[in-house]
């Protein structure tokens, strides 16, 4: 298996199931990454970084944390349901 840290991708044998990293300081060097990214991209948020709806490109509010627009998010919900509806009724 190779292991998930950018910078290392050295080939190893993993120990356990789910084990993604060669080691403790690859685990602790991706994880610090993950978290950086995540700061940075709420920071840029709040200063006003312009953000488009994965569904239908309109500009998503600073205040919404999701990907797509809240009538965007209502949509992918009803057709969920709709799906979960279909599915109970052929069962029955």
């Amino acid at each position: 298996m190779i292991c998930f840290n950018k910078e290392c991708g050295k080939d190893f044998e993993p120990k356990t199931h789910n084990q993604k990293y060669c080691n403790e300081q690859c685990c602790r060097i991706s994880t610090n990454r993950k978290i950086m990214e995540k700061y940075y991209e709420k920071k840029a948020i709040k200063n006003g970084a312009t953000r488009i709806c994965k569904s239908c490109k309109t500009k998503l509010s600073r205040y919404n944390q999701q990907s797509v627009c809240s009538s965007c998010e209502k949509n992918i919900n009803q057709q969920a349901k709709a799906a979960i509806w279909s599915i109970l009724n052929e069962l029955s």
